[in-house]
């Protein structure tokens, strides 16, 4: 389950920048914003032949619900999205591009690791849905995971769907689209284009974003 990850805002996105043809204003924002549960984050979404961003709060509160949960929907298993009525619609007409930088799992003794791209940035797979009551619409998405790849597995048996970029256009296209054409995208990304180092305990803490949440120690 990822609970942590990093992400650095459309300003300094390189792939959104290069898809929607604007330059890139690397002294816009923070360099690296950790996000958790019920954070705001960046998200990119297909509106017929149109890409929109927005900033979505990350724990997915399905249209159908009457309530918001207690428990944020912020992780579903990629296999079984396609079954569970939380998930069903939005996986077949309302998926989007979660822009990251790293993301965070942690072994039993509480040591953290982050898990960095090899290029740029990372595209996780997400879903997103709208919930309206009758003082408030909230837009929010949630975060496909898959069966950890070698880099991943000796720290957690499950990682966040990280799309090739040349994956991107079939998981965006707001068409409905066959289980198993979308599934084919679902798998784990190559360990070879990931790395991987430990980080100070201090991620641990919702209340800390800091530099030092990121820094290599040991």
């Amino acid at each position: 389950m990822c609970n942590a990850y990093g992400t650095i805002g459309y300003s300094r996105s390189a792939f959104i920048h290069d898809l929607l043809g604007i330059p890139r204003n690397l002294d816009y924002d923070r360099p690296v914003r950790m996000v958790r549960p019920t954070d705001l984050v960046p998200v990119l979404r297909k509106s017929g032949q149109e890409y929109v961003q927005a900033e979505m709060r990350w724990g997915l509160i399905p249209g159908w619900s009457k309530q918001m949960p207690d428990r944020p929907l912020t992780n579903a298993r990629s296999e079984t999205v396609e079954d569970l009525r939380s998930f069903s619609a939005s996986f077949r007409e309302r998926r989007c591009i979660m822009p990251a930088v790293e993301f965070y799992e942690w072994t039993g003794s509480r040591k953290r690791r982050t898990f960095v791209p090899a290029d740029e940035e990372f595209l996780f797979a997400g879903l997103w849905d709208e919930w309206v009551d009758e003082s408030r619409s909230v837009q929010s998405c949630v975060l496909l995971t898959t069966k950890a790849n070698e880099i991943v597995s000796p720290v957690h048996d499950r990682m966040p769907v990280i799309l090739p970029e040349d994956a991107y256009e079939a998981w965006l296209d707001p068409a409905e689209r066959s289980p198993d054409e979308l599934s084919a995208l679902l798998g784990p990304y190559p360990a070879g284009e990931m790395a991987a180092y430990p980080v100070s305990q201090a991620v641990n803490n919702p209340a800390n974003d800091v530099p030092e949440c990121i820094v290599p120690v040991g």
